[in-house]
């Protein structure tokens, strides 16, 4: 008998920030959410110079994200309290490492992770608004352009599921180099649609795998999303083309390729987007579903809650 299991968390990617940089963050974080005054935490400014030991340690984690596991758990900010303090603290995060980027068609750039019960993605519905999990995707797939660094800031965890799954785009390359007619196949250009990131429908191609400048492998998937955009084409995937995901979707549902973590309130996942897919199980909650209010709604109120950013280096 042989047992199989994830690939264990290397110590690297796993980050508890000094006492002295976790007082000086919430402090901050207490001022800037103080002086929202009923605006979005998008809105507001970020100083680095504000918080230098917080901006010194955030910045010793970058190589990790980019050149090393390509993901990155930080630990829980002591003094960083309530639903609306960790979306403010997520989005300082997310400035130090770079600049947050638009992710709707409303201009927003940070994005409440939660079941709002109005659908599912096969029916249209974006992911971060259900509580479905498979689909193991990059959020990136939305737009012909790459996003450096995934960011998500967990305020409540599910009662039962929920579960991060994280795949290495390097390990998925590697299992593909045995079987170079499937890689081949994703090597080619694929229809992607940008739900949700503008009023206009608009299609686009790009293929799943590609590379960067130094040859290392990159990725943009989401099967729901791409059999969508070909279904608007007019052009349906080919025979071969379908072989190439059915292949590509059981590779990745095996576990010696996953990572498994899950994330509990306060702590906060970052992950190079465009090297690293990722998705969730299925997850149940304690309460119906219902709209969530970060400025009046206490955390242990609320369900399963995580706030979302997407940034690229500066």
């Amino acid at each position: 008998m042989s047992f199989v299991s994830t690939i264990p968390v290397p110590d690297e990617s796993y980050r508890v920030f000094s006492p002295a940089a976790q007082a000086e963050v919430a402090g901050y974080v207490k001022r800037l959410a103080d002086g929202l005054a009923g605006r979005r935490i998008d809105t507001l400014g970020v100083d680095p110079a504000a918080v230098p030991l917080f901006a010194a340690e955030v910045e010793a984690t970058r190589a990790t994200i980019d050149s090393g596991a390509h993901f990155v758990l930080y630990e829980r900010i002591d003094g960083v309290t309530g639903i609306l303090e960790q979306g403010v603290f997520a989005w300082v995060l997310g400035n130090l490492l770079g600049v947050p980027t638009v992710q709707n068609s409303e201009g927003w750039k940070v994005i409440e992770v939660y079941d709002r019960g109005v659908g599912t993605i096969e029916g249209g519905v974006r992911y971060h608004q259900t509580r479905q999990g498979a689909y193991v995707h990059n959020d990136a797939t939305a737009d012909p352009d790459p996003i450096d660094y995934l960011l998500l800031s967990c305020v409540r965890d599910a009662l039962v599921g929920g579960e991060s799954i994280l795949i290495d785009a390097a390990t998925v390359h590697r299992k593909l180099l045995d079987h170079p007619d499937v890689l081949a196949v994703l090597e080619g250009d694929f229809w992607f649609e940008n739900r949700g990131m503008a009023e206009d429908q608009r299609l686009f191609r790009a293929p799943i795998i590609g590379y960067d400048a130094d040859g290392k492998p990159l990725i943009k998937y989401f099967r729901v999303y791409m059999e969508a955009a070909h279904a608007k084409a007019g052009e349906p995937m080919t025979d071969e083309q379908v072989r190439a995901l059915d292949f590509l979707d059981t590779l990745l549902d095996q576990t010696p390729v996953q990572y498994r973590l899950r994330l509990e309130p306060g702590q906060s996942l970052v992950q190079a987007d465009e090297r690293f897919l990722h998705t969730r199980t299925a997850f149940h909650d304690r309460f119906p579903s219902r709209v969530v209010d970060p400025a009046t709604d206490r955390a242990e109120d609320v369900n399963r809650f995580m706030f979302r950013i997407w940034s690229n280096r500066a």
